[in-house]
């Protein structure tokens, strides 16, 4: 009698992150399962269409494009035809094979699969009984599974962490499922293959499927400086594009710069591959590894117990890579480099560091007792068998096993500088400014420092802002000349040069000498620019200037100048601030008095409470008279239009008469 085929559909994609996984699961599900009938759902020229037909798999594809960034008619319109078009292909391909379950991996190429099987269970009212099931790589939940994990039956995940983001009794931990077919393979046959010598030190590197620009650069930079060691080896897959089409190519990258680099016979340690498929094979002939920190990368390399240099994608999906790294470097396996931009110097693409790389890998090399201890660390961090758990559940799911027992995972721990976007970054550095929350580590300012790098990498003119204002609050010098730049740039989006004055009044302290006439340029600049707020946020600048320099003859007299003027100006705020930066510095009271006499009626309380401030200040700074002091301030109107609980005016003269009172007692 013919055995009755369990059809299944699996999908995820676009990247081998993505599509590595569910082979890993198809790959458990036929040893389990042998009558188990697999097709695979992906989109033309991405990874599943390279990898998916290698592992003997039917292969189907649909359309589906990323969700776009922007909110373009022509896109969204472009996205929703192509949605359509997706969801109604992958909806006859569901009514044709009539799937026991749908299993998916995330990434946009799931999206039509498992949207059809969630309306084909809607629309016929549970006549259509295909379960869905979806998998977790990281930490987050990815786009794609945040929304998809509300049609699952089932979501698992990589991290327990992950758990708590989803909905009640949906999830379950399994870990990161890797491929079978990458089995611990013996050294010295795998070195002898590839023709290296068992005493050579082997570094391999990879990013991915296509390829990490960020490691392919940053290793070919460094390859003549690691090679200047005659035992060591450097292999490397730069990946290679998917289709016709496409934004980076990294193995033609690669060559361009090792071209350049001029390695002569070293370069014939220098082993460069686009696609690697026998990954096994390196891995056995590696002491060390380079990779992202894609879950499927980190986990793939803790289970062949290799230590490793992770340099995670920065700024991409609340940090996820990094929060992968940091818990692979925190349990002792790894050593973590931090991609970055250089703002100051106009490179807005993310790159890692060469010195800091080099340096990384050399300590690891000449340290062979520290890397058999990562080695050790790495292989106890995902115990277990991740693609049997997601298989025993898929079955129970079915009905075709029992449910098997609650697998706890390995504790993850949340870095609270992670996830954090410009916005609630600036409220998070407030609160440890405050002391409402603890003071920051030296390793969480280093990652602050780097996301506000990024923040002013952004083409957008609201972000660079606010990237200012956080550089502010943190006291990071480093960036004081690209503030400037931006604080005297007329040209500046207006609330960017604001905010460049907001941050300089807080890093004006930190301002190296060498910069003095840079930064009184720039405050000249703000004081009579366009926009009003960043008058008034210059003039606040000024104190502050005059406190860490002190000031020159030369300086006051410019600065006056441009004071006196803006006590005329149309906004009240900036003849407010013009009136208090001038008590600060000024050493003329005469043309004080005769400049803020003028201002002794405005018809903005505001003002006149910032003129008895003023006299407070002169006062206090023994710059003034008592006797002076009280008779102009007599000639001030402090009546109040302000709608205020408490007489603001009043109160702020009574003040200013007490210090008089007391000064003429002492």
């Amino acid at each position: 009698m013919k055995e009755k085929k369990i059809k299944f559909i699996f999908t995820g994609g676009g990247s081998g992150g993505h599509v590595s996984p569910a082979l890993a699961v198809a790959s458990e599900l036929k040893k389990t399962l042998p009558e188990a009938e697999i097709t695979y759902i992906g989109v033309k020229n991405k990874a599943e269409a390279h990898m998916v037909p290698k592992a003997g798999i039917p292969l189907k594809f649909v359309k589906s494009v990323p969700l776009p960034q922007g909110k373009s008619p022509v896109q969204l319109l472009k996205f929703a035809t192509t949605m359509f078009l997706g969801l109604s292909k992958a909806a006859l391909l569901l009514l044709k094979i009539r799937p026991a379950a749908v299993f998916a991996t995330g990434g946009f190429v799931s999206a039509p699969t498992v949207f059809a099987a969630w309306i084909l269970r809607k629309a016929t009212f549970g006549l259509f009984k295909t379960k869905i099931m979806i998998h977790e790589s990281n930490t987050d939940l990815g786009k794609m599974n945040k929304a998809a994990a509300k049609a699952a039956d089932k979501v698992a995940v990589s991290f327990s962490e992950t758990i708590r983001h989803l909905p009640k009794n949906k999830g379950f931990f399994s870990g990161y499922p890797v491929r079978s077919s990458i089995s611990m393979q013996d050294r010295h046959e795998a070195r002898k293959e590839l023709g290296i010598p068992d005493d050579a030190f082997v570094i391999f590197a990879f990013g991915g499927s296509q390829g990490s620009r960020t490691i392919n650069r940053v290793l070919a930079n460094s390859a003549k400086k690691l090679l200047e060691d005659p035992g060591a080896y450097i292999i490397h897959g730069a990946g290679r594009p998917f289709g016709q089409t496409y934004e980076y190519h990294g193995f033609n990258d690669v060559s361009e710069i090792l071209k350049k680099q001029d390695l002569g016979d070293a370069g014939k340690r220098y082993i460069l591959r686009d696609f690697i498929d026998n990954m096994g094979l390196y891995y056995a002939a590696s002491d060390l590894l380079v990779i992202r920190a894609g879950a499927g990368s980190i986990v793939e390399v803790c289970r062949q117990g290799k230590p490793s240099v992770i340099i995670p994608i920065s700024n991409i999906g609340n940090d996820h890579q990094i929060g992968n790294a940091r818990f692979i470097e925190r349990a002792g396996a790894a050593a973590v480099i931090y991609e970055r931009t250089d703002p100051l110097n106009g490179i807005d693409i993310a790159f890692a560091d060469d010195g800091e790389f080099c340096e990384t890998v050399s300590k690891l090399k000449n340290d062979p007792q520290k890397l058999a201890e990562m080695s050790e660390a790495a292989k106890n961090i995902f115990p277990g068998n991740p693609a049997e758990i997601i298989v025993k559940n898929l079955l129970h799911l079915c009905h075709l096993g029992e449910k098997p027992d609650e697998i706890k995972g390995t504790e993850f721990v949340n870095d609270r500088v992670l996830g954090l976007n410009s916005t609630s970054l600036e409220k998070f550095l407030q609160k440890t400014k405050s002391g409402a929350k603890k003071p920051l580590e030296p390793d969480e300012v280093k990652l602050i420092k780097n996301k506000i790098d990024m923040l002013f990498s952004s083409h957008n003119p609201v972000i660079k802002a606010r990237a200012c204002r956080s550089a502010g609050i943190l006291g990071y010098s480093e960036v004081i000349p690209l503030i400037i730049r931006y604080a005297a740039d007329k040209n500046s989006a207006p609330f960017l040069s604001r905010d460049a004055f907001v941050a300089l009044k807080q890093l004006a302290l930190l301002c190296e000498t060498d910069r003095r006439e840079d930064l009184f340029n720039a405050i000249l600049s703000g004081l009579e620019n366009s926009y009003y707020e960043t008058r008034f946020s210059a003039e606040q600048c000024i104190p502050a200037f005059a406190n860490h320099f002190g000031i020159s003859d030369k300086e006051r007299k410019k600065f006056m100048e441009m004071l006196f003027k803006n006590m005329s100006d149309h906004c009240f705020e900036v003849r407010a601030d013009a009136v208090l930066a001038a008590a600060q510095i000024s050493t003329d009271t005469e043309m004080l008095f005769k400049n803020f006499s003028k201002l002794y009626f405005d018809a903005v309380w505001k003002v006149r409470m910032a003129i008895l401030q003023a006299f407070e200040i002169l006062i206090k700074r023994g710059a003034l008279d008592k006797s002076t002091a009280a008779s102009e301030i007599d000639k001030i109107l402090i009546t109040s239009n302000g709608y205020t609980t408490e007489y603001e005016l009043k109160k702020e003269y009574n003040s200013v008469m007490e210090l008089i009172s007391q000064e003429k007692k002492s």
